[in-house]
C-alpha cells in the first residue's frame, strides 16, 4: 500500500506567513515519519493556483491531481490556516475517504464552519469532545479526500449556490460534500485534529477560545 498525497491550496495571492511556516514543517516531518507502518512507500506533492475564482482554482487542481496516476489523496488546505506538522498524519491514519477539520471562522462571532447531519447547527470543537463526528458538510480549509470520491464525483463538484431563504450565497464547500454523499461517501470532522489546526484573521482563531465578549465589542463600536 502507497500513500501519495497532492496538497492543494487555492490562493488569493496572499499566502499568509504561518501557513507557509507550517507547511514546511508538516513537509519536513512527512519525509521523516511514515503515516502507515505497512506502507511501501509515500509522496507527497504540492500544488498552488493563483486566482480570484475560487471554485474554478479547486476543479483545476482536482483534475491535475488526478492526472497523476499514483495520487492517492488530495489535501486541500487554504493559504490562511496555521497547523501542527502532525496534522496531515493524524487525519490520514484514520484511513476514511473523507476526513476533515472543524475550525472556526475567521470574523466574529468566530462560529465553527462543520455544520451538523440534520442542518439545524453547527458542531463544536470543545475540550470534552474527541475522535470523529459525521457531519453534513464542512469547510476546506484542512481536508483530506481519497482518490475514489475525486473519481465518483463530477464536474462542477464547486459551485456556488443562492439560497432564497438567506438572500445570499453559500461557499463551494457545501455543494462538493452533498454530491459526494449521493455518491456514497461520508464525511467526518476529526475534532482531535481540530485542535492542532488554527484559522489567522486578524487574530488566529483557535478551537478553544470564546468570541463572544470579542464580538459584542466590536459592535459597539
Amino acid at each position: 500500500m502507497n500513500f501519495n498525497v497532492v496538497v492543494a491550496t487555492p490562493s488569493t495571492g496572499m499566502c499568509k506567513s504561518m501557513y507557509a511556516y507550517s507547511l514546511a514543517n508538516l513537509v519536513a516531518y512527512f519525509s521523516q515519519v511514515r503515516i502507515y507502518p505497512e506502507d511501501h512507500s509515500q509522496s507527497l506533492e504540492i500544488l498552488m493556483l493563483e486566482g480570484s475564482g475560487i471554485s474554478s482554482n479547486r476543479e483545476k487542481m482536482v483534475i491535475d491531481a488526478l492526472a497523476k496516476k499514483d495520487m492517492t489523496h488530495l489535501l486541500f488546505i487554504d493559504e490562511d490556516m496555521g497547523f501542527n506538522k502532525e496534522a496531515l498524519h493524524q487525519l490520514a491514519r484514520r484511513r476514511l475517504p473523507i476526513v476533515g477539520c472543524n475550525y472556526r471562522m475567521r470574523v466574529p462571532p468566530a462560529e465553527f464552519t462543520a455544520l451538523n447531519m440534520e442542518r439545524t447547527k453547527r458542531i463544536e470543537t470543545h475540550v470534552n469532545v474527541s475522535g470523529l463526528e459525521e457531519c453534513y458538510y464542512m469547510g476546506f480549509g484542512f481536508c483530506l479526500i481519497a482518490r475514489e470520491v475525486l473519481e465518483a464525483t463530477e464536474a462542477p463538484r464547486f459551485p456556488i449556490f443562492y439560497k432564497p431563504e438567506m438572500q445570499g450565497y453559500t461557499t463551494e464547500d457545501l455543494p462538493f460534500f452533498v454530491q459526494a454523499r449521493e455518491k456514497g461517501f461520508k464525511s467526518y470532522v476529526d475534532h482531535d485534529t481540530s485542535k492542532i489546526i488554527w484559522h489567522n484573521g486578524s487574530i488566529s482563531y483557535t478551537w478553544n477560545e470564546d468570541y463572544t465578549e470579542l464580538n459584542k465589542n466590536l459592535s459597539q463600536r
